[in-house]
């Protein structure tokens, strides 16, 4: 069996913002290390965007769904991702991978070569809403350590999501003031809906890149009503209360399993959509069914006709770990230590490859609109070469001696055939 030496240096990609910085301390090469914005000594270079496609709508819509079956499957309360978020971070990432590394990524994120990707992202950004009614605004970071000992980031890297995900960047001591840099860009940019990534900084730490998705909209056609109180039946079978936002809607959603409607967000841009399985099928099942081909067909052919609706008033929060999933829909080599990541930079000490995927959101839906953010932490490791190592594990009976090692002979022998009681 391999097994790799591992170390707990970690490149974080996230869904957050930034601050201004001010803060110093000791790296491990002994120098005085500062905060430094460099975001200016990187000036973006004229690129061009790709107008969203069939393509590009059929390529997210797979990877979306791909990943709320996977995160469904291992979450039974209430789940809530952001594809999009997930999505940017994960670009940034690939921006540094080569070979086999990046063809599994660029599988795994819809099957778009990562250059197309880009240009793709950056016009679907590029064309978000930012008015008092409806936005969706998002920004990206890059955070290194102060130390060339740790990580040589490679200038081609941070222009390439410089030019196509507008990322600043910041060299940082990496100590506990970084921390509060990062919180608080985090907390800044998701209008205080997802106050902290961090709790600390690994000592073994080089990077963060980050991406922030705040989502905020009021409703095309606002609640006249106050939320009545209707019983709503959890997934345990249980009776709970509700608030119900009640209202007529003209668009109506079906397919062989499932009814729902879709209500616009204000200037059109957006709209919340649900659907409800019909009765017996519990969602779970109901998402494990659905191909990116049906759901495009149900979103893509509405019924127009008036539907009276029931919409919960809720808000809560999600997080969750993607490693696994992510690794199941097809991104295997980038979190092995045969990864290769070398597009981003170099480590000393071994290659890199990712670590734990981390998913942070938060949810509001009133009678005013809906308000929602998102944070995406993807690590990335230092691993060291892989060396042979035999294993023997002694849950059996077996013989035993102590030996005299200069002779190698046994000074005691013997055996155990059953744990003393």
């Amino acid at each position: 069996m391999k097994i790799s030496k591992i170390r707990k240096t970690a490149l974080l990609l996230a869904a957050v913002s930034c601050v201004p910085l001010a803060s110093c301390g000791k790296n491990s090469g002994g120098k005085t290390a500062q905060a430094v914005d460099l975001t200016d000594q990187i000036q973006p270079q004229q690129v061009s965007g790709t107008v969203t496609d069939e393509s590009f709508r059929a390529a997210q819509t797979a990877f979306a769904l791909n990943l709320m079956q996977k995160t469904v499957q291992e979450n039974q309360g209430n789940v809530l991702i952001s594809p999009y978020s997930v999505m940017q971070a994960l670009a940034m990432a690939a921006n540094g991978a080569n070979g086999e590394t990046l063809t599994q990524m660029e599988q795994a994120l819809g099957g778009i070569p990562i250059e197309e990707l880009n240009k793709y992202l950056l016009s679907q950004r590029e064309s978000q809403p930012n008015t008092n009614q409806c936005k969706l605004l998002n920004a990206n970071s890059i955070w290194f350590r102060d130390d060339k000992n740790a990580i040589e980031v490679k200038q081609d890297f941070l222009q390439t999501n410089k030019n196509y995900y507008g990322a600043n960047v910041y060299k940082e001591p990496f100590n506990q003031e970084t921390v509060n840099h990062i919180n608080r860009w985090c907390s800044d940019h998701t209008d205080k809906m997802i106050p902290k990534l961090l709790n600390e900084i690994s000592g073994d730490s080089v990077m963060y890149l980050i991406n922030a998705v705040l989502f905020d909209a009021k409703w095309e056609s606002p609640y006249r009503e106050e939320p009545a109180e209707y019983e709503f039946q959890a997934v345990d079978g249980s009776t709970q209360k509700a608030k119900m936002m009640l209202s007529d809607e003209f668009t109506y959603l079906s397919d062989d399993h499932a009814a729902g409607f879709v209500k616009p967000y204000a200037d059109g841009k957006y709209a919340f959509a649900a659907l409800l399985p019909e009765k017996g099928m519990s969602v779970q099942d109901y998402i494990a069914g659905l191909t990116p081909e049906s759901l495009q067909h149900t979103l893509n052919h509405p019924e127009i006709c008036s539907v009276s609706t029931g919409l919960p008033q809720f808000s809560y929060d999600f997080d969750t770990e993607m490693s696994d999933s992510l690794k199941a829909m097809g991104m295997q080599q980038a979190f092995t230590d045969n990864a290769d990541l070398s597009r981003i930079g170099t480590a000393p000490d071994g290659n890199l490859c990712l670590g734990k995927v981390l998913h942070k959101t938060h949810i509001a839906v009133d009678t005013n609109g809906t308000k929602a953010a998102a944070v995406t932490a993807v690590e990335v490791n230092s691993c060291a070469a892989a060396e042979d190592t035999k294993h023997v594990f002694l849950n059996r009976p077996f013989l035993y001696m102590i030996l005299d090692t200069e002779t190698n002979l046994p000074v005691f022998m013997g055996t155990l055939t059953e744990i003393p009681q």
